[in-house]
Parts: C-alpha cells; structure tokens; sequence
C-alpha cells in the first residue's frame, strides 16, 4: 500500500467561505438503538481522522445522532462543515424546515442547508406529490430559502438539480446556490453538468461516488477500476473518490468501518490516461442512474412513471428521445 496522507483540500464557496474535499456520508437503512450506536461511533471516527465535513438530512432519521457525536466528538464545532437537506413535504415552508434540523442536531447554525429534491409534496401528514408545476416550485421554494442565509443558516443550496432545474432557479435568484448535492460516479459522471455548476460558481459535491452497494456494483469489480486501483496500491473506492476530487467535486463515502473511514480520506492522484478511462467508463463499461431504482420514490401519475410526479425530462436527465444530457 501506497503512503498516503489525509486529504486537507478545499474547495471555496461563493459566500466566501469553504467545503472539505472529503467528508463523511451519513445515510444508512435502519435508526434503531444499535444503527445509532454504530453510526455515531462512525462519525467519532472521522472526526478524529481528519473529516471536517459530515453531510446528513431529514429523511435520513439520525440528525440527533450527527448532532451528538459531533459535540462527543472532542472537535470544535466551528472546524466542522454540517451539511443537511430538507424534505419535499417542506417545501411550502423552508424557515419551519431549518428549525426542525436545528432542533433536531442540537446546533446553532448549519453550514449550508439544501432542498433535498426538486420534487414536492403537499406537507405533512397528506405528503400527496405534486406535479413539476404545482405550487410549491422549485422557484417559489428557493426564494423562501433565500431568506434563510444568516448567522443560523450560512449557505443555501439544492440536491439532484440539472442545467435544466438550475436555470430555472437562477433565472428569477437573488442568491445564487452555493452548492448542488448530484449523483455522481463513473458510471453516471455528469460531464456535462459539473462544469455547467463550476461556471456558475456552485460547488458540486457528489452522491454515491463509489458506485452505490449493489452487488452488480462494477466499481468495485470492473477489471479498468481494479486495474487503475493495483497501479497506485489503493482501493477501487479510493479510486472513484480521488477521481471526483480531481474533477473540482466534494466527495462524502459512508462507511462503518474504521479502517475503511481511514482509508477513504487518503487520496491518490490519478494521471491523465486514469482520468479519461474513467471519464468514458459510462462508455465502456456500464452506463446507469442510481436513482432510477430507487423503488419507494417511483410512481405511475398520467399514465407515465415518475419519481415523485416527476419525469426524467422533468428533472433534465433525459430528453424526450431518451438522451442523457447531464
């Protein structure tokens, strides 16, 4: 194995401040006693390998849990980004939102607080989804959000937005996001739509780097990922992760493991001829959208499948003949 030493990079924000290359995703399938036990561990120990970013959300269950491991942690709260996203049942009130996520982390401010989904619902507890133009949108949601930006909310941004979704918000903005939270990996790269958002001064930072925990995962099996993995003596997760940080992306891989959380923030640097085998991978290896299979968001509304009364052309995946134009 390669020396390696823990990533310190960071990228700038446009409200001056800034974001660590790598942090720590805090999603995972269950909440119950011992998955909060685990987690909280989990972010004790990147915490005190060197993570100063942790991203969570509302729809994840644990904010109390991120909340209480960051002050368990030893490390001042003022070294630590916290990023967390709101659901799409608050879209009509994103100020009520926030408080929940405060109340909810014990903290006093959030670092940069983010629409989950383009998509939303009526609120709680109907959640009924609404259709793309149905009041709230997307442009009614983020200048309500715009009122958020103080000393408890230091930045605002979106999560699974496109050129298309982004333009919407920026024709009518006084704020311009200051990030957008995407899937990102070989398989779904988003050639296209991370320069869009660098030229516009909003920070990308990336989803499910390492190819999602499918078993039919080809980053982790792909001879080109295991090849590229054996040349600089690292994982293929590892590989994924440096990759995207190389591309001016902010990574955040979730992991129980201590060793795996230790191995994650020690990046290697990849060479021109790794960076394009990986940039055309969708090409060669495998094409697809994790969020395509994500069955409990998916719905049958007018007789088309939707995530949330959403259609892929409605969120600027695809156009009409299918294209993929992130």
């Amino acid at each position: 194995m390669t020396d390696r030493t823990v990533c310190t990079k960071t990228f700038p924000l446009n409200n001056g401040r800034s974001m660590p290359a790598v942090g720590l995703g805090t999603w995972q399938g269950g909440v119950g006693t011992k998955d909060a036990e685990a987690l909280e561990a989990s972010i004790i120990d990147a915490l005190r390998s060197g993570y100063r970013l942790i991203d969570t959300a509302q729809s994840y269950g644990v904010e109390a849990v991120v909340g209480r491991a960051i002050r368990n942690s030893g490390v001042p709260r003022s070294e630590i980004t916290v990023v967390t996203k709101f659901w799409a049942n608050w879209h009509h009130d994103p100020a009520a939102s926030l408080q929940v996520s405060l109340d909810a982390l014990d903290i006093d401010y959030v670092d940069v607080f983010l629409m989950h989904w383009p998509f939303a619902t009526t609120p709680a507890p109907e959640m009924r989804p609404l259709r793309k133009n149905e009041s709230p949108t997307i442009v009614e949601t983020w200048k309500l959000m715009e009122k958020l930006v103080g000393p408890r909310c230091r930045a605002i941004g979106v999560s699974n937005f496109t050129q298309k979704t982004l333009e919407e918000i920026m024709a009518e903005a006084t704020v311009v996001p200051a990030v957008n939270q995407i899937e990102l990996h070989a398989m779904n790269p988003n050639l296209k739509l991370v320069p869009y958002c660098q030229s516009k001064g909003i920070h990308v930072m990336g989803w499910s780097t390492m190819g999602g925990s499918g078993a039919d995962n080809p980053i982790l099996t792909h001879e080109l990922f295991k090849g590229i993995a054996q040349k600089h003596g690292c994982s293929t997760g590892v590989v994924s992760l440096s990759w995207a940080v190389q591309r001016g992306v902010t990574v955040i891989p979730k992991s129980s493991s201590k060793a795996r959380i230790e191995e994650n923030i020690k990046l290697v640097t990849l060479d021109d001829e790794d960076m394009a085998k990986m940039n055309d991978a969708q090409n060669t290896v495998k094409r697809f959208r994790i969020a395509d299979h994500i069955t409990r968001l998916w719905m049958e509304m007018d007789g088309k499948p939707t995530l949330q009364g959403w259609t892929r052309v409605d969120f600027g995946w695809e156009d009409e003949q299918g294209n993929w134009l992130t």
